[in-house]
């Protein structure tokens, strides 16, 4: 096996496993919520989107910070601080007594965190120019198997164990892919020290890359309106299942399928990204999950639910595969940690804006308009 497979394969198995400890726990930040006193809905939708929203937003600070850190004293290290940040607060959210605490864990983890991304810049150093729609669109489908493994376990795993012990055992699983990144690969070259002119971050310099600035925009836009339905969909799960027994196994389960329906496109998009219809597809796929959006708002069950959340899964599954290579083919190779960087604090914006507006929207309105207005946004 050429050396750089061998070394992609190994960082997708890493943050697969750390991916899977995050999503094990945080999915259910809704419910873990209620456990600190709060009982009403609304304000329960209200703290899950400020929860799911401080994550993110510190990480649009601190992400164009530590891709500029990678390109200067290198990118394993960067995972390295990623994973290992992850298993620290992650563990200390296990026992966390008020939400202030919670909330406090919850920016930590986004100053700190961001594996993905760190792993995406890793990547990327690595892997032949031509490849990089595969192994992108590979590295996209870890968040696809960690959404449909971590939700079905750490449900089950809620449910018998409670959230705090689930907490700490998702902190283990990230330290555990840290620990594989360490000890099994070897970072292929040290990063040419970037110049004095580019030591920085320049907005003015994605205007003069109009491809880039092209995929950044989509990224914000698609990123928000997905992230929207982060608090919506557990809520309506609970609003669909008559007995609250099983609820954390039943959320994660339809969260886990559909998660599970998204690697088919990462996969597929992977052979076709470096094509001239890239931006065709992109608007299709974006398209088909603003349909399927909003016909979650008439799913009378939760097997209406689920059907209609796999063929979401099937839509939105390729669109961030396809922005990663768009903009890896756009960047020169001594500034990728650094657009790599931005590209995850837009994503991370977009992400952070989505949850809060979301849980605001619920509070305010209902699941059914917060629906249609996620289905009009992914549609323009």
């Amino acid at each position: 096996m050429e050396s750089w497979k061998k070394s992609l394969y190994l960082i997708w198995i890493a943050e697969t496993i750390s991916l899977i400890g995050f999503s094990f726990c945080l999915t259910f930040l809704p419910y873990f919520v209620q456990e600190f006193g709060i009982s009403d809905m609304r304000e329960a939708a209200l703290w899950t989107g400020i929860l799911q929203t401080a994550g993110p937003l510190m990480l649009v600070i601190s992400a164009p910070l530590w891709g500029i850190l990678s390109d200067r004293i290198g990118r394993k290290i960067m995972v390295e601080r990623a994973m290992f940040s992850g298993f620290v607060v992650l563990v200390l959210m296990g026992i966390a007594k008020t939400l202030p605490q919670l909330f406090l864990l919850r920016l930590l983890q986004g100053i700190f965190t961001g594996t993905f991304t760190a792993a995406i810049v890793l990547v990327t150093t690595l892997i032949p120019w031509e490849k990089s729609a595969y192994a992108l669109g590979l590295m996209q489908t870890s968040i696809y198997v960690a959404a449909t493994v971590g939700p079905f376990l750490g449900g089950i795993a809620s449910d018998i164990w409670g959230y705090r012990n689930s907490f700490i055992f998702s902190g283990i699983l990230v330290g555990a892919g840290g620990c594989l990144i360490s000890f099994f690969v070897n970072e292929p070259d040290k990063p040419q020290p970037l110049q004095a002119g580019n030591a920085s971050i320049n907005p003015a310099s994605f205007f003069r890359e109009p491809r880039i600035l092209f995929f950044l925009i989509v990224l914000f836009l698609f990123q928000a309106a997905a992230s929207i339905l982060a608090p919506a969909i557990p809520i309506f799960i609970q609003k669909l299942v008559a007995s609250s027994r099983y609820l954390a196994t039943t959320a994660g389960a339809i969260i886990a399928i559909s998660g599970a329906a998204s690697v088919v496109p990462a996969i597929l998009v992977g052979k076709t990204g470096n094509s001239s219809r890239q931006k065709d597809i992109l608007a299709g796929l974006i398209a088909a999950a603003g349909i399927f959006t909003i016909l979650c708002a008439f799913a009378k069950n939760p097997a209406q639910l689920l059907v209609i959340r796999i063929a979401f899964g099937l839509a939105a599954g390729g669109v961030i595969p396809l922005i990663n290579a768009g903009i890896h083919l756009a960047t020169k190779k001594s500034e990728i940690g650094k657009n790599f960087g931005v590209a995850g604090s837009i994503s991370a914006l977009g992400a952070g804006f989505g949850p809060a507006f979301g849980g605001a929207l619920i509070s305010t309105f209902s699941l059914a308009f917060t629906f249609l207005l996620v289905s009009g946004g992914l549609l323009m």
